[in-house]
């Protein structure tokens, strides 16, 4: 199982049987980064905002999910379950939806753009082997409210996700506050663009793992 950052919320996932998904790919000029062309089998969309439910950049006629499924697309098993995208249940901004994959025995949970504390879906995705959660607050949960998520689902590994960069037209919380939050050594800034996971991770200790964007 391979994870690559495609910036802002987006990440594709690719199994050992080549299956490929796009979560919230994103609008180039609605957020500043450049949203790479790529191909993929299916698409997940957290929400119906222009910065995680772009097609421009996606290529082929994949399926697209944005409502609560339970459903297989080949080798992913995949299942979504609706939230909010702010703490008032969803007056401010709507539902958001967390998506969760099973796939090469590993359990991948992408949280959108969620924007509250919910302990429902932490009993739904509890556990997880890999969690992509933003942590840049404004639009979604900030430093603290991810912190929240880390400490109660108990992930193997954190992908941070939906934070301030030097190219973002519009204005969020960068990762440092996120980061701070936890100890040094459980934080790991790989210099690439991808996690390649062969099994469930065994490290003992949560790690916060963040990923370069990738440029085609």
């Amino acid at each position: 199982m391979k994870i690559q950052y495609l910036g802002h919320s987006c990440f594709r996932l690719i199994s050992e049987m080549g299956t490929t998904v796009v979560c919230d790919p994103y609008s180039s000029d609605m957020v500043g980064l450049n949203m790479p062309a790529v191909r993929c089998d299916v698409v997940t969309m957290s929400h119906h905002h222009n910065d995680h439910d772009c097609m421009d950049n996606i290529l082929g006629s994949p399926a697209e999910l944005d409502t609560e499924v339970t459903c297989c697309a080949d080798d992913f098993a995949i299942k979504s379950f609706t939230t909010f995208h702010d703490d008032e249940k969803g007056a401010k901004r709507g539902n958001n939806l967390v998506f969760a994959f099973n796939v090469d025995g590993l359990n991948i949970v992408h949280m959108g753009d969620i924007g509250c504390r919910d302990a429902a879906i932490v009993q739904n995705i509890y556990g997880c082997d890999v969690l992509m959660l933003p942590v840049g607050g404004v639009y979604t949960v900030d430093a603290e409210g991810a912190k929240w998520y880390v400490d109660k689902v108990k992930p193997k590994i954190v992908l941070p996700m939906h934070y301030m960069t030097d190219d973002h037209k519009f204005t969020l919380n960068s990762i440092d506050g996120f980061l701070s939050l936890f100890d040094k050594s459980q934080v790991k800034r790989l210099q690439s663009d991808s996690l390649t996971l062969y099994d469930v991770p065994d490290n003992n200790t949560m790690q916060i793992v963040t990923l370069q964007m990738y440029v085609d």
